[in-house]
């Protein structure tokens, strides 16, 4: 047995393989059907494929050793992609060059500064674009292990071999780490947009390596680069200047990554020591998801005697959220006589006396919407106000603000949940023409929800006999919200077709040479591992989009969202209904479907419907494979760390938490976390779909309610309002999702 089988296999004891992927043994067919899931979007499942059928076979060739690194690699699992090539006898000599890529891939996903070698030894044993491309991947490694004269030579290297897509790029990367700054500057001479915009800093960086680190800060100064200001006045000894641009970084811009790297930066050798600097690292702490440690910031700048308001503003708004509900009443209290942020103090304090059921909230609640009535939360305060006495049981307290709010802002949504609250309630007590009433309110107020509101008038219309009426309602809404949830809804109620659109035609229209051009070079870019680059050009198409015709925005919405861009493409998409809302291909670009094979492949694993699974992945990331939710949730699944690794428990499946965005895996892990969400709730897909996005407790309650055997009233009495507009949604994309492609019964 070879030291690659050996590896293989030990990869393969490490790793639970599914049943699906245990089933092929020959290793030649194995390799065939890893490389069709790679190419299908599933590189996790081509993995498994191969270590299934690596522990079933005493004797692995070359060819398989190098194809399951190749999948390891898809896979994100760079450890072990090295340690199935590392020591290989013939690693130097296989197919110009390919294991020694594959291994110096892993190896720069590691940070190992062994990659630029192994990436140079794979570019000369090759030639053409494919030279190029390991060549700007070689520079990129030596730059990471900081050798810039052997990273400008890779880059040259690259330019030399005809890249002339991404050559303005290049130009960036080779003047960074050039030391003689006139052929930097050279290089960097009128570069194109959007590349102009790194000419600053490159500037700065080819200063520093020219040994001009006095000219470098100034450069990187004026280029707006304050963390890399901060970093190279520190290492020149000028604290001084250094703690100014952190901090002023991190009062300015606390949301930005370089204020995230700005906090670290700070902690190890430039702790905060005055009230604002306290408070700037508070801020940015607080916005990467570091609330506790914000808090402690704030008290310190509070024990220093920054007693200002928008520090105790701050300072209660992290105390609230870590329980400490009195202590935030009184830090919101004491902002309260400010004149730019008393009202919002004062909104908070009624806030937080409600939420621990004071009895002085009403009054401060009252008071707040009374003295501020053009505040934009005195619509919420009389909301919670209804909602406080609702919550009693006390529907006639409840009423009396509600109709307050609903008299003083007819249109705000907040009246809109009055009048739902209302009408309700009613439609509980049988006062039917009281939540009609209630409803034609607010279609007349042009209100937010007034789609919601024909749906039911019409429903009421059916409950008092009036057939006739409620199927005119029924039709007038199903065709003039004939995409809407509500308009949906209604086409079903009168036994109306399924919406359906034209098939989209195959093959598609080839693009103009322009949007190829600049395909390509996205395409080129992601090929020599320039990411950001990549990013930025997809910045630039879609500041251009308003300037584009129907047919340009239609093909750059299928170019990017093909390349893995799904927001960029759909935004590219609502531009475009701009122009022509009804086009079915304007539609599909709004609901693309770019990772269908995979999508198909794990609902039909878990017997899930495939078009609830891309509605929810269409409503849960919008086809981003790193989507990163406020809460923590990851992936097209967009699944929290823990309901994860329970459900990859639950299936016997090896799973680390960095594995979590690789995309196949993701899915694979959402379509079993909704099959037992529908088995849990005997198959109701809008309990499934609430408790996707709430969590199951709360639905749970929700379902025990009276009503809420019918969907429609179990939807419309959600109490979370991102809960009830998200189950909306995902049902309304599933219907759409239905008419734009065909899909085989499952």
């Amino acid at each position: 047995m070879t030291r690659g089988a050996v590896l293989v296999l030990g990869a393969a004891v490490l790793l639970c393989v599914s049943p699906a992927a245990a089933a092929q043994t020959d290793p030649d067919l194995a390799t065939q059907r890893a490389e069709s899931l790679r190419l299908s979007g599933r590189p996790w499942h081509a993995a498994e494929t191969l270590l299934a059928a690596a522990a079933r076979e005493p004797r692995l060739n070359a060819t398989f050793i190098v194809e399951g690194a190749k999948a390891e690699l898809h896979a994100r699992r760079y450890d072990r992609a090295r340690s199935l090539l590392m020591g290989q006898p013939w690693l130097e000599d296989y197919a110009d060059g390919e294991a020694l890529a594959v291994l110096a891939e892993a190896e720069a996903r590691l940070g190992l500064p062994t990659a630029a070698a192994h990436y140079a030894a794979a570019r000369a044993r090759t030639g053409g674009v494919r030279a190029a491309l390991l060549a700007v991947r070689e520079g990129l490694a030596w730059e990471a292990a900081g050798e810039r004269d052997s990273a400008a030579a890779a880059y040259a290297a690259a330019r030399a071999a005809g890249l002339s897509a991404i050559d303005p790029w290049l130009r960036v990367r080779q003047a960074r780490v050039t030391r003689d700054t006139a052929t930097a500057f050279r290089l960097l001479a009128d570069l194109p947009a959007p590349v102009a915009r790194e000419a600053g800093a490159a500037r700065a960086q080819a200063l520093l390596a020219a040994g001009d680190s006095a000219a470098a800060l100034e450069a990187l100064a004026q280029a707006g680069r304050s963390l890399d200001v901060a970093r190279l006045a520190r290492a020149l000894g000028d604290s001084t200047r250094a703690r100014d641009a952190l901090y002023a970084l991190m009062a300015r811009a606390p949301e930005s990554d370089d204020a995230a790297a700005a906090v670290g930066v700070a902690l190890a050798g430039l702790a905060p020591r005055t009230p604002p600097e306290y408070v700037a690292v508070a801020r940015a702490m607080k916005s990467h998801g570091g609330a506790a440690d914000a808090r402690l910031e704030v008290e310190r700048a509070l024990r220093q005697g920054d007693s200002s308001a928008a520090t105790l503003v701050l300072a209660g708004e992290l105390l609230a959220g870590a329980g400490r509900y009195r202590d935030a009443e009184r830090a919101y209290r004491a902002a309260a006589r400010d004149s730019a942020l008393g009202a919002l103090a004062i909104y908070r304090r009624a806030r937080i006396l409600a939420r621990i059921g004071d009895a002085g909230a009403p009054q401060a609640l009252s008071g707040f919407a009374q003295s501020f009535p053009a505040d934009t939360a005195a619509p919420t305060a009389l909301y919670v106000l209804g909602d406080m006495f609702a919550d009693r049981g006390d529907w006639a307290g409840a009423a009396r603000w509600f109709d307050e709010l609903i008299a003083r802002y007819p249109a705000d949504l907040r009246a809109s949940l009055a009048r739902y609250r209302l009408a309700a309630q009613a439609l509980r007590d049988s006062l039917r023409d009281s939540a009609s009433a209630l409803f034609r309110a607010e279609v007349a107020a042009g209100a937010p929800q007034r789609m919601s509101a024909r749906f039911w008038l019409g429903k009421l219309a059916l409950l008092s006999g009036d057939t006739a009426g409620a199927r005119t309602a029924w039709l007038t809404l199903a065709r003039e919200d004939s995409i809407g949830y509500y308009g949906l809804r209604a086409r079903r109620e009168v036994d109306l077709p399924p919406l359906r659109f034209a098939p989209a035609p195959a093959p598609a229209p080839a693009p103009s040479a322009a949007i190829a051009a600049a395909l390509g070079r996205v395409d080129t870019l992601l090929l020599a591992g320039l990411d950001t680059a990549a990013q930025a050009e997809v910045r630039t198409i879609l500041g251009r989009a308003p300037q584009q015709e129907l047919d340009a925005l239609l093909a750059w919405s299928d170019g990017l969202a093909r390349r893995g861009f799904g927001p960029a493409a759909v935004r590219l998409g609502w531009q475009a209904a701009l122009k022509a809302p009804n086009d079915p291909r304007v539609l599909r670009a709004i609901f693309p479907w770019p990772n269908r094979r995979a999508v198909e492949a794990e609902a039909a694993e878990f017997r899930v419907d495939p078009l609830l699974l891309v509605a929810i992945v269409r409503q849960e990331s919008v086809f981003d494979a790193e989507a990163l939710s406020p809460a923590g949730a990851r992936g097209l699944a967009q699944l929290l760390p823990g309901t994860a690794a329970l459900t990859a428990r639950g299936l016997d499946v090896t799973f680390y938490p960095e594995w979590i965005t690789v995309p196949d895996l993701n899915l694979h892990l959402g379509a079993a976390h909704l099959q037992e969400l529908l088995e849990r709730f005997a198959g109701r897909v809008d309990a499934a779909v609430a408790a996707y996005n709430a969590g199951t407790t709360p639905v749970m309650r929700w379902l025990a309610r009276p009503g809420a055997e019918d969907p429609d009233q179990f939807i419309e009495s959600i109490p979370y309002q991102e809960t009830r507009g998200y189950v909306r949604s995902v049902l309304r994309n599933r219907e759409l999702y239905r008419a734009l492609y065909v899909v085989p019964t499952n």
